[in-house]
């Protein structure tokens, strides 16, 4: 994000969000180390917001989410029938871990 312009004076601003954005805003703000404002700031958009925001159509992302989900069942349904069930809940348990380390939360 472009630094602001020599003497430029930050104001308020309303935002309108429901209690859940409002708190997923204050998590990701604390996760970075930033202010609730800083955050909104730098991020340009909210939790939440249209899709718009997301970069991405909701109707893509949602099924690009519903073709990972339904290939994710059909992989421990297949590895769970061969024995190595045990296997691909270590893998899942790894990429949540993985995950959880991209996003600050562990």
């Amino acid at each position: 994000m472009a630094a602001r312009p020599k003497g430029a004076r930050r104001k308020a601003r309303t935002v309108m969000a429901t209690d859940a954005e409002w708190a997923r805003i204050g998590e990701a703000a604390a996760a970075a180390g930033l202010s609730i404002s800083e955050h909104v700031v730098r991020s340009g958009s909210v939790p939440g917001e249209p899709e718009e925001a997301q970069g991405l159509p909701v109707s893509v992302l949602r099924r690009v989410a519903r073709g990972v989900l339904a290939l994710e069942e059909i992989e421990g349904r297949r590895l769970e029938l061969q024995g190595a069930g045990e296997d691909w809940r270590r893998v899942l348990e790894s990429a949540d871990a993985w995950i959880d380390g991209e996003a600050g939360i562990g």
